[in-house]
């Protein structure tokens, strides 16, 4: 737009008035204004404005509008010349839209004065500047090196100082090519912008080649089919079970295989979240730790699928990334945001949104990560609510195993292979049930679905127990089976019920009596389910109903709630497999059915999940009968004596959510210590403070080394025993 000098900026009119009047101004001056001189103010024409008198100081250069105005008003006071009106002037680009557009002068108040007069919706928008042109060659050159780089070769030493940086760089219209690039000697990262190329989504619509000009600059790019993008994705693959986002390894590579322009490939969301991910790995040294054997006579065959063998180079890597983890998280969410407006792959856009919310939890942005549109777009694409029905495209079959897949039929195939258009008794489906995927066309499709549903459901299970907020998808909603597998997306094994989470609350569900065993994986994610149950009971919506006897609402569930959690409990604990149990092995057991479980992340997810369950569970029975309380004070020691069998190692992989119970038990039997010295007991109680400061302890040393939000939950259990506020920020809600 143009920018709007002080009225008393513009040359004196000489005495014939000339019409004119820039012809004053010297060329040094007219460069160090950038823009046409418009100025129409309300109730002035653009003559008056033209006529307004400049100043010049020394050297000829255009005064401040401070000084033109501190003269104007000596100038007043003397009684010189006529009143005039005060303007006020605005730096370039900071008038709101429909100023801009009608060039007039605006005040910068939102609403301003000339649309809240003119009753005009007040809006401001930046101006995105050219870059100059050094810095548009700087990042050329900065293209063709990642060119280069990609191939393989090296790079000449340089002397040229690049200034070029994420922070500093302004993006231009359209955006320049991006790459990632060493420079210099010190081989650092030098980052230039591009809008990548995305291909056509399967419901038609393009990807960012129909992105508008309001795109967000990209803050990097690693080239598809680059050494650098096979390398970060073969570091993370393994870790994908303890992520979030559980791929079929060989499905996924081959996918990433395709053309950078074809539909089929993994949407960049994904790959930049992944890539955030394997960073991360690779700063912290993470090891690839497998999961223990497991037992040979409940488990006789696997179907999980091997990981690629590949050992990266780690110093090369990191050479080139590292501190780059912040960056590419960004770049997943400028994806992201892309894919959303473009309908673009949604269901890679499901496995990314997840992992980015659990990134940003791991860092402590909490309140970021929770309101990602996870479950949204999970409803959209009718994860939730999955049969395990799959309809073959075209009718033909695929090889169970087959990591390539075949291509979507068309709409009408689906709707004659599956769609009702009447009910069974006659009359027509006035609705439909739409759902923006189409149905999963093998049996890895249908595995990737069902996992990254109870990825989601899983996370949303564990910010509502952090939280004790209220889940955004209700468990009632939800009818999608139960996973299978120790984490990473594979084939489901026969006779795999349909059971799902209602089973899991409905004592005469044949989901108990079932001959097939679940896997460690599977029990954690029944497990934290169960403990968001037994959370929610001090929370229920009957606690804000206020009680006719005493006049205010009551935070005691009804005894009803709390044995339904009880009698789940005490279902599960019996469906568990004998080698899952927690309990040391004799000498006189078979060394193959014994079960290394202080290895597994899962198993221990698992029996700290159940502890923690009992302890809240028993701790509301107590409101209906005393003795209850004494079994959730033994809980919580018994998870003091699970922590003490876990080795530094075992930490590796953890799930968040094992911090989080230690903390609670922790947090516990500091409150029950207070309780006992408040009741004469110094001993008793000085054994609770023990063992929660051992709680406490293990948070703050082994498990922070791998879990950095344990070194949080460590400072919470400081400041209970301390008797403050469990965080600062957040009030009991009245």
């Amino acid at each position: 737009m143009a920018q709007s000098l002080p009225e008393d900026s513009f040359p004196t009119p000489r005495s014939d008035s000339a019409p004119d009047s820039t012809s004053a101004i010297s060329p040094i001056q007219l460069t160090a204004y950038h823009g046409p001189v418009t100025d129409q103010a309300e109730g002035s024409g653009s003559s008056q404005a033209g006529q307004s008198n400049q100043h010049h100081g020394k050297g000829g250069h255009v005064r401040s509008a401070t000084a033109s105005s501190d003269e104007e008003d000596s100038e007043e006071q003397q009684g010189s010349g006529p009143k005039k009106k005060h303007r006020i002037t605005l730096p370039r680009g900071r008038a709101c839209v429909a100023c801009r557009t009608r060039k007039l002068r605006c005040t910068g108040t939102n609403p301003c004065g000339i649309c809240e007069k003119n009753g005009i919706h007040c809006r401001y928008e930046e101006i995105q500047r050219r870059k100059p042109r050094a810095v548009m060659l700087e990042e050329r050159v900065a293209q063709l090196e990642g060119m280069l780089l990609a191939r393989g070769e090296t790079l000449p030493p340089t002397k040229l100082k690049r200034k070029i940086s994420i922070t500093n760089v302004e993006p231009s219209i359209p955006p320049e090519p991006t790459s990632l690039t060493p420079v210099g000697d010190d081989n650092r990262t030098s980052i230039s912008q591009e809008a990548p190329r995305t291909p056509p989504s399967s419901t038609g619509q393009r990807g960012s080649d129909s992105a508008s000009a309001s795109d967000p600059p990209l803050p990097i790019e690693i080239p598809p089919h680059s050494p650098l993008e096979q390398t970060l994705i073969n570091v993370v693959l393994p870790h994908t079970p303890y992520l979030l986002m559980p791929v079929h390894p060989q499905r996924f590579l081959a996918l990433l295989s395709l053309p950078a322009s074809d539909p089929g490939r993994p949407h960049p969301a994904l790959l930049y979240i992944m890539f955030a991910d394997a960073v991360r790995i690779l700063e912290t040294d993470t090891p690839t730790k497998p999961l223990p054997p497991p037992p040979r006579s409940i488990f006789p065959t696997t179907y999980t699928p091997p990981m690629p063998p590949y050992n990266p180079n780690d110093k090369w890597v990191l050479q080139h990334v590292t501190g780059m983890s912040e960056t590419f998280l960004e770049r997943a969410r400028v994806e992201l945001d892309r894919g959303m407006r473009n309908v673009d792959r949604l269901f890679d856009l499901c496995r990314a949104t997840v992992g980015i919310a659990r990134h940003l939890i791991s860092l402590g942005r909490f309140i970021e990560g929770y309101t990602i549109p996870v479950s949204r777009l999970l409803i959209s694409c009718g994860l939730h609510r999955q049969t395990g029905v799959i309809v073959p495209p075209d009718g033909m079959t695929s090889a169970p195993g087959d990591p390539m897949p075949r291509p979507y039929s068309s709409p009408y195939h689906y709707r004659q292979s599956y769609a009702f258009t009447e009910t069974s008794s006659g009359h027509p489906v006035l609705r439909m049930r739409p759902v923006v995927l189409p149905p999963p066309r093998d049996e890895i499709e249908l595995a990737e679905r069902v996992m990254t549903f109870w990825a989601v459901k899983y996370q949303e299970w564990e910010m509502s127990i952090g939280w004790g907020w209220s889940l955004s998808l209700a468990d009632e909603e939800c009818t999608t089976m139960w996973p299978w597998g120790w984490g990473s997306a594979e084939i489901r094994p026969p006779a795999w019920g349909p059971y799902g989470i209602a089973d899991l609350y409905d004592p005469h569900s044949p989901m108990h009596s079932s001959p097939v065993p679940d896997t460690t994986f599977t029990l954690a994610v029944k497990s934290v389910g169960l403990l968001q149950r037994a959370n929610h009971l001090f929370d229920l919506p009957i606690s804000n109903h206020v009680d006719p006897r005493t006049r205010r609402p009551s935070h005691v569930p009804p005894l009803s709630a709390v044995q339904q959690v009880a009698t789940a409990l005490q279902l599960f604990r019996e469906r568990i497999p004998i080698p899952f149990r927690d309990f040391v092995p004799s000498y006189a057991m078979d060394p193959s059915e014994v079960y290394d479980g202080p290895q597994d992340p899962w198993w221990v997810a698992m029996h700290a999940n159940l502890l923690l369950a009992e302890i809240m569970m028993w701790k509301e029975m107590a409101h209906h009968k005393r003795s209850a309380y004494d079994q959730a004070v033994s809980c919580a020691r018994a998870m003091v004596t699970l922590v003490k069998r876990l080795r530094p190692e075992s930490y590796v992989h953890m799930p968040l959510v094992v911090s989080l119970d230690i903390s609670l038990a922790a947090r516990f039997l500091n409150k029950e210590s207070s309780r006992l010295s408040s009741l004469g007991h110094p001993q008793p109680a000085a054994e609770a403070a023990q063992e929660a400061e051992y709680l406490r302890s293990t948070l703050a040393n082994d498990m922070a080394k791998w879990v950095p939000m344990a070194s949080l939950h460590a400072m919470i259990v400081q400041r209970v025993k301390e008797g403050w506020p469990e965080k600062e920020g957040e009030y009991e809600r009245v």
